[in-house]
């Protein structure tokens, strides 16, 4: 009797679990890389997320599904020689809110940062400029719930986005400029390409036009840029595309007359992409 009465506890008792999709169990393995599990009941089984926290930034890893009665043994199935002590806590509790909510903004994050690596280079002033001036206050993480919060995030990658998207169509216009005045290519248009040069397809175009169309103001300009931003500049020079002609740029360079010993390190240097 005392069994069935036991049994029939438990029964009620995981039926209630179950039930409440307000709530969620987690779980934290403090070390050096923080391991963090959140399981959202849903009926029999739940949903697992897998987090970790490194450097001060929660980042999810899988998402899996686990039988609920597991839970109940303080025990999952890839940790089955160590106790896993679940704590229940609201689905919108502060600290649910601040794993999830960090993971969704520095995957955001993270994500529009190689959008801009690839579109208008990785350190473009114009964007970090604009994307920290932007930056969501992170102390107000775990004040969201998760939904709420995911319309805010997707509204600022729009926003990013949107911000990436306006600097590249200004490069493909000054390169498009160029290229239809030549004549136009002097020390004044250089230097103001290089105020916002950065290692992206449109800018490397450009510069392939400069170097072809005015060898001689190109070699100038270098000549006179300090140590570390013509050091700088040279670690850029390995990244031209595929259709990019390197032959017809050094020969450019080659045909100066002017000695430059800068100039000669720019022939060297100058080479396609191995990505």
């Amino acid at each position: 009797m005392k069994q069935i009465i036991i049994t029939t506890f438990t029964y009620f008792f995981l039926q209630a679990l179950y039930a409440q999709a307000d709530s969620v169990f987690l779980s934290i393995d403090s070390k050096l890389i923080s391991e963090i599990q959140i399981i959202t009941p849903d009926d029999q089984n739940g949903t697992i997320e897998n987090y970790t926290y490194f450097k001060a930034r929660y980042w999810l890893g899988e998402i899996d599904t686990v039988s609920m009665t597991l839970i109940n043994e303080n025990q999952t199935e890839k940790s089955k020689n160590k106790e896993i002590i679940y704590e229940k806590l609201g689905a919108c509790d502060s600290i649910i809110n601040q794993i999830r909510n960090s993971a969704d903004y520095w995957k955001m994050y993270n994500e529009t940062s190689e959008i801009a690596r690839k579109e208008i280079g990785d350190n473009n002033d114009q964007f970090n400029k604009f994307k920290y001036s932007e930056k969501y206050n992170l102390n107000d993480l775990s004040k969201k719930c998760r939904n709420e919060f995911r319309i805010e995030i997707a509204e600022l990658k729009a926003k990013f986005i949107e911000e990436i998207n306006r600097i590249k169509e200004d490069k493909y216009q000054r390169y498009t400029q160029l290229k239809e005045t030549p004549e136009s290519i002097d020390s004044e248009s250089i230097k103001l390409f290089f105020e916002t040069y950065d290692v992206c397809e449109t800018d490397l175009k450009t510069l392939e036009l400069i170097i072809l169309e005015s060898p001689g103001e190109f070699v100038a300009f270098i000549d006179r840029m300090n140590d570390s931003e013509f050091f700088t500049f040279t670690l850029q020079l390995g990244d031209f595309a595929e259709n990019t002609n390197i032959s017809k740029m050094k020969q450019s360079l080659k045909e100066l007359e002017h000695r430059s010993k800068r100039k000669q390190k720019v022939l060297r240097k100058i080479k396609k992409s191995k990505r």
